[in-house]
């Protein structure tokens, strides 16, 4: 497999080095299209594609290899298209295994900036947002860390074989993390880690949320213009997870909420009491859930995480779990041929029938672009 990687990446430097960057801004309905084909098939064993009926094969990119299997059963696949030098990583979502699902289970958020020990020997030291109280969802972290060990000598490799354009996508927990990977490629970018003029494009699908309000703003921001988005089927319950708790501390400094108890002292007798009252019936609940929420799937979790990665050392949290939608959305709305043709009743898939990547094809093709 390294020498049939080889021989394409001389082929690509030979035929193709020195073309301008090819991809452009905004969404690009044949790119997505694309990305769904190669999604299916990075849940797949490369084996086993033939039998792959649901979506069709790619028809603009090339195999080049797949990763070892990771950290929570993670994998990533690197694909070159056939005529342009434009490369394409699928970072494969979660599959029917235990350790797998674990990476969704460990929903505590730690903060977006700091450092990790992954492994004896290694610290992976990462800055997803410059924003000081952005903080993501650990599991996901965790997957991407392990991946980038082997997916930025990958673009390394393709920058001087002449790619200087890349794709990178994930369906369902994969396009979670690729959210944190698109941050952590463009924090080594920024901090001269990876070539300047690298230009990178993101294509999350079925991704459930990421991280809170101060990371999706962070992110936003550093991908705006058309260079990241969200895609979601509308009856698909997966973009709603993990769930949500907002507390106070969840508000922007200058928000007059955060800062009500200063507020409310000020307030005469018997004002000050009736409302310090209200406020804490308001307050509480949520402040409790959100400790709770820290304590079972960050800390208990964690155990389970410990048996499966045994020199890993779990972070400190942030205390927060203000889950947020990420990136600039493309909804897939489906009508009632939809519910037709995809009868909510098919027993094959269960709870996951909205969330099959054939189910985003068949919306994609009935999108009307403005």
């Amino acid at each position: 497999m390294r020498a049939h990687s080889l021989r394409i990446l001389i082929l690509v430097l030979f035929s193709l080095a020195g073309q301008a960057q090819i991809l452009k801004h905004g969404f690009d309905k044949t790119e997505y299209h694309e990305t769904l084909c190669i999604n299916t098939r990075a849940h797949v064993s490369t084996d086993k594609w033939d039998t792959i009926a649901t979506t069709p094969s790619p028809g603009e990119y090339r195999f080049i290899k797949r990763s070892a299997e990771i950290a929570f059963d993670n994998i990533w696949d690197l694909w070159v298209h056939h005529q342009k030098p434009l490369g394409l990583i699928a970072v494969r979502g979660t599959v029917a295994t235990s350790v797998s699902f674990l990476a969704n289970l460990y929903a505590a958020m730690i903060p977006a900036k700091g450092e990790v020990q992954l492994d004896k020997g290694f610290t992976f030291r990462y800055r997803l947002s410059d924003h000081p109280e952005a903080a993501v969802q650990v599991g996901w972290f965790v997957s991407m860390a392990y991946l980038s060990q082997t997916i930025v000598p990958s673009i390394d490799s393709c920058y001087k074989a002449g790619i200087k354009d890349f794709i990178i996508t994930g369906h369902s927990q994969g396009g979670a993390i690729t959210y944190l990977l698109t941050a952590h490629l463009l924090s080594l970018q920024k901090d001269g880690r990876i070539p300047a003029d690298i230009r990178f494009k993101t294509y999350c699908s079925a991704s459930p949320k990421p991280g809170n309000l101060f990371f999706a703003y962070d992110y936003e921001n550093r991908t705006q213009g058309g260079w990241a988005f969200n895609v979601v089927n509308s009856a698909d319950w997966v973009p709603d997870v993990p769930f949500s708790v907002q507390t106070i501390n969840d508000f922007t400094e200058v928000n007059p909420f955060k800062n009500a108890s200063a507020i409310i002292k000020k307030q005469k007798f018997p004002n000050n009491l009736v409302l310090k009252r209200a406020y804490r019936q308001l307050s509480k609940p949520g402040l409790k859930a959100q400790r709770n929420y820290e304590k079972y799937l960050g800390d208990l979790v964690s155990k389970a995480v410990k048996k499966q990665l045994p020199d890993y050392v779990s972070p400190g949290y942030a205390h927060t779990n203000y889950y947020v939608r990420t990136g600039q959305t493309v909804v897939l709305h489906p009508d009632e041929n939809y519910f037709q043709f995809f009868r909510e009743d098919d027993v094959r898939y269960g709870i996951w029938g909205h969330h099959q990547p054939e189910r985003y094809v068949y919306l994609l093709e009935k999108l009307e672009m403005p």
